[in-house]
C-alpha cells in the first residue's frame, strides 16, 4: 500500500482541475507547506487531510475519511480520528479504531477509556444518567479529554432536567475551549460544536430564542452528521411556534425527514412525534399516517374525551411539555392554565411557561405578571466568539449567521 501522503499527492496531480496552490488555499495552508508534504518532509495536520477528502472525493468522502483515520500513525491523527468519528457519529468507525488500539498505553489509553465511554453510549449500552459514573472511572485526564469529559457531563445532567448545572458547565467548558491552541483546531471546531448542541437545548429551556436560533444555525451549517442536524432543526422550529406556524412547521418537517438519514428508530419517532404535536398545539391537520392516537385526539378536540385521550398519549409517549399543556388548554379553565403556568416556572422551563402565560392571555387575563412570563428569559449566550472559520471543516458553507429559510 501507497504511503498516504503518496496517495493523496498522486490524486491532486492526477485530477484535472486542481494544483497544490489551489489545494493549499481550500484547506488554508502555504505553498511552502505544500511543498513540504508532497516531498514527504512534514506531514498535514488532521483538518487539513480533512479538507482535502471534501475536496478531491465529494461523492465518496466519508468511506475515503474512514480509511485514512485507520491509517493515520502519529499520536495526533490517531486522537483526532476518534473525534472524528465520534463527531460525526460514525459508530463503525470509532469501533474499529477502538479494537485497533484496545492494547495502547500512556496517553492514547486515556483517549481508548473516554471514547468507549461515548461508543458505548451510542450504541445504548447504557443511559446518559451514568456518563458522570462512567467518567469517574478515568483517572487524570489531558487537557483536551479533560474538557471533553466536561461536555460529556452536559448530556448526564440533559437527562436529569438539570438545565442551570448545564448551562454553567457548557459555558466554563466553552472558555476552556476558546484557550486551545492553533494547533488544535480542529479539536476547537469539533468541541465548539459540541457545546453548541448543549447550549442550543439550554437557550430553548430557558426561552432565550435568538440564542437558540444562534447555536442550531452553527450546527445546521456545520452539517457534521444527520442526528446533530436534525436536532437543530427541531430547535429553530420551536423557536417560531407562536411567531409563525408555518414556518415552524417547515423546520420540524425538514428536522423528520433529515432523522430518517440516521437510521434509528428512536430519533425518527420522536421527530414525528414533535412535528405531530405542535401541529395539535396549532390546530394543522394531521397526516393520515400519523399516530392513531393523535389523529383521535385531534378530531376529538374540545369533545368530553379529549382529556381521556390525551391520558392516553401521555401513556404510551411518556411525559411531554406538550401534552402537559394540551392538557391544561383542554380543561377550558383558567385555574387550571395558572397550575400549568406555575409548573413550568417552577421548573424554571420559561419555553413552555412562556407558551402557557400566552394561552392564560387568551383568556383575557391582562395582568402585568402574564405578560412578563410571556417574555421572561434567561441569558444563555456566553462571551465566546464562535468565528466563521470554524464551520469551514466539515463543508463549504458561507456563514454561520444565515437563516437558511430566509
Amino acid at each position: 500500500m501507497q504511503a498516504l501522503h503518496t496517495e493523496i499527492c498522486n490524486s491532486i496531480e492526477d485530477h484535472d482541475r486542481l494544483s497544490f496552490i489551489s489545494v493549499a488555499e481550500f484547506i488554508g495552508s502555504t505553498k511552502q507547506e505544500m511543498s513540504n508534504y508532497k516531498a514527504g518532509k512534514r506531514g498535514l495536520s488532521f483538518r487539513k487531510l480533512l479538507r482535502i477528502s471534501y475536496l478531491l472525493y465529494p461523492t465518496t468522502q466519508k468511506e475515503v475519511m474512514r480509511g485514512w483515520c485507520l491509517r493515520l500513525n502519529t499520536p495526533e491523527g490517531i486522537q483526532q480520528s476518534f473525534e472524528y468519528a465520534s463527531i460525526t457519529r460514525d459508530k463503525e468507525l470509532l469501533g474499529k479504531l477502538l479494537e485497533k488500539y484496545k492494547d495502547e498505553k500512556g496517553v492514547l489509553a486515556k483517549y481508548i477509556s473516554v471514547y468507549s465511554i461515548l461508543y458505548r453510549y451510542y450504541m445504548y449500552e447504557f443511559e446518559a444518567d451514568q456518563l458522570i459514573s462512567e467518567l469517574r472511572k478515568v483517572k487524570s485526564l489531558p487537557e483536551e479529554l479533560y474538557i471533553l469529559a466536561e461536555i460529556m457531563k452536559c448530556y448526564n445532567y440533559y437527562f436529569l432536567g438539570k438545565y442551570a448545572l448545564m448551562l454553567e458547565t457548557a459555558q466554563e467548558a466553552e472558555i476552556l475551549v476558546s484557550e486551545l491552541g492553533e494547533r488544535r483546531l480542529f479539536i476547537k471546531e469539533c468541541y465548539l460544536h459540541r457545546i453548541a448542541e448543549v447550549l442550543g437545548n439550554v437557550s430553548l429551556f430557558f426561552n432565550d430564542i435568538e440564542a437558540t436560533r444562534f447555536y442550531a444555525f452553527v450546527i445546521i451549517n456545520a452539517d457534521m452528521c444527520p442526528k446533530t442536524v436534525s436536532d437543530a432543526y427541531y430547535l429553530v422550529g420551536m423557536t417560531y411556534l407562536i411567531e409563525d406556524k408555518l414556518k415552524c412547521i417547515e423546520y420540524l418537517r425538514k428536522r423528520y425527514e433529515i432523522s430518517k438519514g440516521t437510521c434509528d428508530s428512536g430519533i425518527i419517532e420522536n421527530a414525528r412525534r414533535d412535528l405531530d404535536f405542535a401541529k395539535l398545539y396549532l390546530s394543522i391537520k394531521l397526516s393520515e399516517d400519523s399516530d392513531p392516537i393523535l389523529i383521535k385526539l385531534q378530531e376529538n378536540r374540545g369533545s368530553e374525551f379529549e382529556l381521556r385521550l390525551i391520558k392516553e398519549a401521555a401513556f404510551q409517549k411518556g411525559d411531554d411539555d406538550f401534552l402537559t399543556l394540551l392538557s391544561a388548554m383542554a380543561h377550558g379553565s383558567v385555574t387550571k392554565l395558572h397550575e400549568c403556568l406555575t409548573k413550568f416556572l417552577e421548573d424554571s422551563n420559561f419555553y413552555f411557561a412562556s407558551l402557557a402565560a400566552a394561552e392564560v392571555k387568551k383568556t383575557g387575563d391582562n395582568h402585568f405578571l402574564v405578560n412578563e412570563a410571556i417574555k421572561y428569559k434567561n441569558k444563555t449566550k456566553g462571551d465566546v466568539e464562535y468565528e466563521e472559520a470554524y464551520i469551514k471543516c466539515f463543508n463549504r458553507h458561507g456563514s454561520i449567521y444565515r437563516d437558511i429559510t430566509a
